[in-house]
Parts: structure tokens; C-alpha cells; sequence
């Protein structure tokens, strides 16, 4: 029963892509975004009496005393936007070609110019299943280090992968191809890898006023291991389907020699993600927020 089951969700999930790539093909961006927007807040919506999560404030130390909107609109939206990763080849092509603008984007090209690796360093922000997509399609290819091993990716991401596949590149990593991910790197490649996981060694990086932010230190040891630029880089939703990313000055090179210092940079790829926390409370999750902490506060 479960395994007939199991076949026909597959079925429905295939029959979808093969749709959403269809209609893509054949519509206005306008008019696709008219489309599902209503698919998107039945989904949201589903099931009716599924209780949201409550808010949560900023930290301190931002000093806006913003809370996290927790609203079934703003996961509609969410949804409405993933739209986009069932044909991120597409992404290349006119229609969407001025729908992401990115910022720093001269920061990849001087590491391209001297052949040396980048590594993207990025938090839960954001609609960051869309970051590699864009940033191929702007003609600087990535690949992502993901948190699970090889034999569990998403079902809709192995879909994608034979519908819509990349390849001429590899666009994923595993935490058991850590090997793959040296020889990516020493390749000169870019590789997006996040901060915010409780993947491998972490650090606690100072933030202002007695907090500090818990810190997966991996992308930093990356960095200084493959003499690779180290960058930060961010996604922002600007209205419907239109993005912006944001990539980070690097690094100083002083804070990734041999042994490199872990808190400065830390430190330095935080202060450029900040601003964008602060700006745009809304795409920062719970277990975002909750990664600040403030140790030596009075209980």
C-alpha cells in the first residue's frame, strides 16, 4: 500500500514539473506569475487549521525591535518563488535575464581573472534555493555543499536534476564527497557552503553588546586551505520574481593564511550579512535568530 502510494506521489510530482516547464515555455513572466500565485496560497493555506508559528524578535542587538512576521502570505510567496527552481536553465534565457540584479558581482570576476576559487558563504536567508540558479545564469556557475549525504537528497531535487540538469557542472555536494569538494575547489571553482549549520567545528563570533553569533567555521577553513576568496553572499525578494543579490566585500587575505584567524573572519562576514538581517526581518527563519545568543546576560 505505502509503495503504490509512494509511486503515485511521484507520479503527481513528475506530472507537475512537466507542467510548470510546459507552461514556462509558452507564457509571459507577467502571466506565469498570475498563474500560480493562487496554487501558492491554497499551499500555504493547506492544512486550514495548521496553527503558524508565533513571531520572533530581532536580537538586541540590531536595535530595531522588529519581530519575524510568521504570516501565510509570506510563505505563499515563498512557494510562488520556488517556482523558479523547476527550470533554472531558463533563468539564462531573455524573458528572466533582468529579474535578479546582483551586487558585487566585480568581486567574482577579479577572482576568475586570477584563477583563484571562491567560496560563498551564506545564512538561511532568503530565497537561497534560487542562489546558484541566478548566479549560473549570470554566467558564473557554483555548486553547493549541502547537509546531508548523497544517498538523501529531496525527491523533488533528484526530479529536477534529470528534467532540467546542469550538466556541463556539477551543481551539488554531499557531506560524505568532502574529497569531491577539495578537488572542486583546488580546480579553482566556486562552491556556496552555509554558516548557519551545526555541521563540523563551530565558533562563536562576536556580534555587539555581549552577543555573539554560533558560527559553522568549515567555509573559513575552506577558504584559507584552497587560498580561495571567501564571500558572503545574500538573497533578497524585491517584489514578484524579481531578486537581488548580494555579494560581500572578501575576506581580508590577512585573516586566511595558514592558520587562519576563525573570529575576525567571522566576524567580517557577519557584519556584511547583518545589514541585510536588519533590513529585511522577514526572510530571517527562527533557527536564524536563534543562532544569536547573548552568554553572559543575567538569567
Amino acid at each position: 500500500m505505502l509503495s503504490c502510494l509512494a509511486k503515485i506521489h511521484g507520479g503527481m510530482v513528475l506530472l507537475r514539473s512537466v507542467v510548470i516547464r510546459w507552461t514556462e515555455r509558452r507564457l509571459s513572466v507577467r502571466r506565469l506569475y498570475r498563474i500560480f500565485m493562487p496554487a501558492a496560497f491554497v499551499h500555504a493555506a493547506f492544512p486550514l487549521f495548521k496553527r503558524m508559528p508565533p513571531t520572533a524578535g530581532l536580537p538586541d542587538c540590531f536595535g530595531t525591535g522588529k519581530d519575524v512576521p510568521a504570516k501565510r502570505s509570506s510563505r505563499a510567496f515563498s512557494y510562488l518563488n520556488r517556482t523558479l527552481e523547476y527550470f533554472p536553465e531558463r533563468l539564462t534565457t531573455v524573458k528572466w535575464s533582468n529579474r535578479c540584479r546582483i551586487v558585487g558581482l566585480e568581486h567574482l570576476q577579479e577572482a576568475r581573472r586570477g584563477g583563484r576559487p571562491v567560496v560563498l558563504a551564506f545564512c538561511h536567508f532568503g530565497e537561497i534555493s534560487l542562489l546558484e540558479s541566478w548566479l549560473h545564469a549570470a554566467g558564473f556557475p557554483v555548486a553547493v555543499l549541502v547537509g546531508t549525504t548523497s544517498t538523501s537528497p529531496s525527491k523533488h531535487r533528484r526530479l529536477n536534476d534529470r528534467i532540467s540538469p546542469l550538466v556541463e557542472f556539477p551543481i551539488m555536494f554531499f557531506l560524505d564527497q568532502l574529497r569531491q569538494v577539495n578537488d572542486f575547489l583546488a580546480a579553482g571553482n566556486s562552491l556556496l557552503i552555509a554558516i548557519d549549520t551545526n555541521f563540523g567545528k563551530q565558533i562563536s563570533v562576536p556580534v555587539r553588546d555581549g552577543w555573539v553569533f554560533q558560527m559553522a567555521s568549515g567555509p573559513i577553513r575552506l577558504a584559507a586551505r584552497h587560498r580561495a576568496e571567501l564571500i558572503s553572499c545574500s538573497i533578497m525578494d524585491e517584489g514578484p520574481w524579481r531578486f537581488r543579490i548580494e555579494l560581500g566585500r572578501p575576506v581580508p587575505r590577512a585573516y586566511l593564511a595558514a592558520e587562519p584567524d576563525l573570529s575576525r573572519a567571522g566576524q567580517h562576514l557577519l557584519e556584511e550579512m547583518c545589514v541585510h538581517f536588519q533590513a529585511c526581518p522577514e526572510n530571517c527563519p527562527r533557527s536564524l535568530i536563534h543562532r544569536f545568543s547573548k552568554p553572559n546576560s543575567a538569567s
